[in-house]
This record gives C-alpha cells, sequence and structure tokens, in this order.
C-alpha cells in the first residue's frame, strides 16, 4: 500500500506519485488576488451581486377616497419582531460557521508517533520571521500529534512544463524528502515550489502537500479540504506576510479539525428552539389579545346600555319613569 498523492492544479486531482498522501495548489500571485490552478473545490467565485427589480404600479381614475382610521393590530406587530429575532438567530448561527468549513469528523490525536524534527526549509531565505512561522505549526502539532514541515524549494526547470509544475516530479522530490528527513509516519509536508522569476511577496508557484500514513489518520480527506479552504482564504489575504499566512492556515486547521463534530442537526436544533420560542410568543399575544378584546366588549356593551334613553326600553319601564318623575 502507498502513500496516495495527487496534482499540482488542484488537490483533488488524484493520481500516485509514489505513495504518501499529497497535493497541490498552483498560486496566481498573491497580489493580483489569482490562481493559476487552484484547488479544484473551489475553482472560482462568483460575486454576491443581485441586480435589484423595482415595480411601480399606478392605479387611475383619480385620488383614492379617505380611509377610516386604522389602528395597526399589536399581533401582527409581535409577528413580525419574533419572525425577525427568528432570522437574525439563525443567520448568527449560520455566519458564525462560514469563516471556516465545519468538521463533522471525530479525530483522536496521534500520541507516540512522532520523533520531532526541524519545522522547515528554507532554501530560498524567505523566512524572516522564524517565530511567527513555528507558532502555528507548534500549534498543529500540540492539537493533532502531527508535526507540520514546511519546506520553500527553488526553482528547478525539471519541476516545471512550462508554467505548470510537473506533478509527478514534484511528488517524487517530496517522497524522496520525506524519506530522508523523517523515519516516522506522523509528519505532514507542505511544500513550496517557486516558478522562474518568482519573488516571496508573489508566491506565484505551487504550493503540495505530503502525509505520511500516521498522519493520514487526521489529515483525511475532510481535513485536507479544510486545510485548503483556510489557505486559499490567507493566500489571498495580502496583509499577512507570508509566515503568518502559512502559520495561521495550520492554527485555524488545528482548531477546526479537532473540534467537536457538527452536522445539519445542530442547525435544526436552533430552528426548532426558535420557532418554539415564536409560537410561545404568538400564543401569549393572542391570549392578551382575546381578553383584551372581550373586556373592550364588555365596556362597549355597558357604555351602549347606560346610555340609551329609558323609552328604547319599551312600555315595561313606563312604571319606573312616572316613579322617577314624582
Amino acid at each position: 500500500m502507498g502513500r496516495s498523492s495527487g496534482g499540482g492544479g488542484g488537490h483533488s486531482s488524484g493520481g500516485f506519485g509514489g505513495g504518501h498522501s499529497s497535493g497541490g495548489f498552483s498560486g496566481g500571485g498573491r497580489s493580483s488576488g489569482s490562481f493559476g490552478g487552484g484547488h479544484s473545490s473551489n475553482s472560482g467565485y462568483r460575486s454576491s451581486y443581485r441586480p435589484r427589480y423595482h415595480r411601480t404600479y399606478y392605479y387611475g381614475g383619480g385620488p383614492r377616497p379617505p380611509r377610516g382610521p386604522y389602528r395597526r393590530t399589536p399581533l401582527i406587530s409581535y409577528v413580525l419582531a419574533a419572525i425577525i429575532v427568528l432570522v437574525v438567530v439563525l443567520f448568527a448561527f449560520k455566519a458564525d460557521s462560514k469563516p471556516q468549513q465545519k468538521n463533522t469528523t471525530k479525530r483522536e490525536p496521534l500520541s507516540g508517533v512522532v520523533s520531532k524534527s526541524d519545522w522547515y526549509m528554507d532554501d530560498m531565505g524567505w523566512v524572516h520571521n522564524k517565530k511567527v512561522m513555528i507558532e502555528g505549526l507548534e500549534d498543529f502539532y500540540d492539537e493533532t500529534g502531527v508535526q507540520p514541515y514546511v519546506a520553500i524549494i527553488p526553482y528547478n526547470s525539471d519541476m516545471w512544463n512550462g508554467n505548470d509544475i510537473n506533478a509527478n516530479k514534484a511528488d517524487q522530490y517530496l517522497e524522496k524528502l520525506y524519506s530522508d528527513t523523517f523515519k516516522d509516519e506522523g509528519h505532514f509536508v507542505f511544500a513550496y515550489f517557486a516558478c522562474r522569476n518568482d519573488s516571496r511577496s508573489e508566491m506565484d508557484g505551487s504550493f503540495r502537500y505530503l502525509s505520511g500514513y500516521s498522519a493520514d489518520t487526521i489529515m483525511d480527506n475532510e481535513a485536507i479540504s479544510i486545510f485548503w479552504g483556510n489557505f486559499e482564504k490567507n493566500y489571498r489575504d495580502t496583509s499577512l506576510s507570508m509566515e503568518k499566512m502559512i502559520s495561521k492556515t495550520f492554527t485555524d486547521t488545528a482548531k477546526t479539525i479537532m473540534s467537536k463534530p457538527t452536522n445539519g442537526w445542530d442547525f435544526m436544533k436552533v430552528a426548532v428552539i426558535a420557532l418554539c420560542i415564536i409560537a410561545v410568543i404568538v400564543a401569549l399575544v393572542m391570549i392578551i389579545r382575546i381578553k383584551a378584546k372581550r373586556a373592550k366588549e364588555k365596556e362597549d356593551f355597558t357604555k351602549d346600555i347606560l346610555e340609551k334613553p329609558l323609552e328604547t326600553f319599551g312600555d315595561d319601564t313606563s312604571d319606573l319613569e312616572e316613579k322617577y318623575k314624582d
């Protein structure tokens, strides 16, 4: 059984380069905000803007007749308020889960697998802040038991076919790097292959990973997807230094993949609770309205009785009328 490997233009492109689980992500330059290949689960972005269409209705025939006094029913106001509360709660719940993909898998940290090594290899001299770089890698190791290893690899024409990374040769390079550097299967190598005329600020080359057998129990398909999602977000954020971009990706990924698994039922629970609250509010409002309506009807009836002249009650009241005249 070999360690599976993947493509440089998208981590889900598959293929087997020699063993360890691996894949890649081709950048298009950080400052340009584009990607040469991208990881294929998210090959593009669509604008969230939608044109708004306004409909105008015109009724002819002169001005509308004046309407009588209208008193807004409190029930409608309360129901609308309750619906607004529900929408806010649901959107807040969803917004909280949007920054990163949800974790649906329970994972146990590796124990006693890794023989700790250096944290990175920088053959281009691009790492200017060692502390920031290592901080996120340590976070990942502490949470998962998998030790990350970042490799920044200079341009080599043998690794590239024009502007495209040669996936097979890149994977072979990482396989050899893994075998020569580590004696365990608990490492996760995250490598950057620089392209021709590359720079630290652009990073227009190809990012690839390679995972040991034991590390695969943590870095499964879902974890890899979460990792690439975090990486893409940070790659686009040009306010982050190279070190912070990589460090933050590992920190964010560790927090998510080792968190308590969530699923659709969590959202449903919130929705059901919110609906129950609304139902109670509506029921209380209706009870109050019914009581108020009955009280008003009783008051109006009593007032109507008291204001009626005695003649309206018929001949039976004539004796009383004569009595009070005396």
